[in-house]
């Protein structure tokens, strides 16, 4: 007893140490432009049909006005949901196999690297509280308290719609620990699943530049292929959590790994078919992850946040697994643990974050990017240069060249690029506001009135071009914001 109390103190003070103190990355900075985050009368926009993820931005909302912008308080919320996520699956464990099992698989799950991307990207909270409420789910199942369960469901696919195949998940593990399936339950889980569903795909659908779902360029077909490189990449780093990049390269093509796949779910299925056989938990695992990984296209065709639900139900496996071998179980976490401190360097800082993701994926435009950002402006443009080859039509490379420019005094040359950018993506409403502020840098006034304006008619929450009006003396009219963030990544 007083040992395992011994590595859940370690375990908090290393989570401790590994998640505070932090920095905002990538898609955090929009928190602080958003209509569902900011104003006191956020409710609603959490109410819109659009506004998938409304649990999650009711935190984000109660982080902005308990921090402000401190990115240790947004990652410390994060990291009640990760021990509460973990203390949940620890709960479930125990009910099923013990607690010297259950100890381990807590263990692993808090401490594997493959789950502290969303304990570290404030953004990825979506997904760690919506397994939160999944795991509550679990633990009430197997209590035997099936509304509430089904309660914690709704509860999940509020914060993200990621794990809606769970209910199929808890009917697998009813057939293998030989209990009899609560069925009207687990239909009423599969209609908020499809219900929730189809509310995404509306909402991709309804907002431009949504990061899922029908709103993709990219073919069902082709994405399945991709997936076929990106989950066996996900089991490697199961193994070896190392090169876990926040933007990794896009994986290649694998046709042949879902026939491997169909022949491995065959031979588990056939041989460990029961709950205390640590080979069953891999395939309620791989059927979580599935939805976000087979044929519904995403902005990412592979991202290590979604091994997060997933590696609960793994960590119950290998628990099984070492449960007679206690020192090799620790000896193991603490490996894991140990490159996951590796880590806390490149979180700890933007543009390392995205100098390792320009490493680790350069042929991919995205990183040189978002590396530009943190760059003077002579690495800049050359990283920029180096986007511009890998995606010469891509016209956030022409966006954020023009920023380099204005900032450094350049109007003329920014105008151009503002330009080039409009020009590619026409509706873009960010590109307008942009062009208004090189003109307005360049004495033309009334032009860049008519850009800002225009700008705000296409985006009224956009708010450069607003304050940019307001500081012409224009007061542009009040006009409700939709949100424009909800689905993204």
């Amino acid at each position: 007893m007083l040992a395992s109390r011994l590595l859940v103190a370690l375990a908090a003070i290393y989570l401790l140490w590994l998640s505070l103190p932090g920095t905002f990355v990538f898609d955090d900075h929009s928190l602080f432009v958003d209509p569902a985050v900011v104003p006191l009368d956020a409710w609603r926009q959490w109410i819109k049909l659009e506004q998938t993820r409304p649990l999650t931005y009711v935190t984000f909302w109660l982080d902005y006005h308990l921090w402000g912008a401190n990115a240790a308080g947004f990652r410390f919320t994060n990291l009640l949901i990760h021990a509460g996520a973990a203390a949940l699956l620890f709960l479930a464990a125990r009910r099923l196999f013990g607690q010297p099992a259950a100890l381990i698989a807590a263990a692993i799950f808090a401490l594997h690297p493959l789950t502290h991307e969303p304990l570290l990207y404030v953004f990825a909270r979506s997904g760690s509280l919506a397994a939160l409420f999944c795991l509550l789910a679990f633990w009430l199942w197997l209590n035997d308290r099936p509304a509430l369960a089904l309660a914690a469901f709704a509860g999940s696919l509020l914060a993200k719609e990621e794990w809606v195949a769970f209910p199929l998940a808890l009917l697998l593990i009813d057939f293998a620990r030989g209990a009899k399936p609560k069925w009207p339950y687990i239909a009423g889980m599969l209609a908020l699943s499809a219900a929730f569903g189809a509310r995404v795909i509306y909402a991709t659908k309804a907002i431009a530049g949504a990061g899922s779902g029908l709103g993709q360029d990219m073919l069902p077909a082709k994405y399945l292929l991709l997936q076929g490189g990106a989950i066996p990449e996900y089991f490697f780093r199961l193994a070896v959590p190392i090169r876990m990049s926040i933007d990794p390269a896009v994986p290649a093509e694998n046709l042949h790994f879902w026939f491997l796949f169909a022949g491995l779910l065959a031979i588990i299925s056939w041989f460990w078919p029961k709950a205390h056989q640590p080979g069953f938990w891999f395939i309620p695992a791989l059927l979580i992850l599935l939805p976000s990984s087979s044929i519904l296209p995403a902005a990412d065709p592979i991202a290590f946040r979604r091994m997060y639900l997933p590696m609960a139900l793994i960590a119950i496996a290998l628990a099984l697994a070492l449960r007679r071998w206690p020192k090799a179980a620790l000896a193991l976490i603490l490996l894991w643990a140990a490159m996951g401190a590796m880590r806390r360097s490149t979180w700890a800082s933007e543009s390392a974050l995205w100098a390792e993701a320009v490493q680790l994926a350069p042929d991919k435009p995205r990183p040189y990017i978002q590396l530009a950002r943190f760059s003077q402006k002579t690495d800049a443009l050359r990283y920029l240069d180096r986007a511009k080859e890998l995606a010469p039509f891509d016209p956030e490379v022409s966006s954020e060249r023009g920023r380099v420019l204005l900032e450094s005094g350049d109007a003329a040359n920014a105008l151009a690029e503002f330009g080039r950018a409009l020009a590619l993506a026409p509706s873009n409403a960010r590109h307008l506001q942009n062009r208004g502020a090189a003109l307005l840098a360049l004495g033309q006034t009334d032009a860049a009135r008519t850009d800002f304006e225009a700008a705000l008619k296409r985006d009224p929450c956009l708010k450069p071009a607003r304050e940019n009006l307001q500081r012409m003396g224009v007061q542009p009219a009040a006009t409700p914001c939709r949100p424009a963030s909800g689905t993204s990544r």
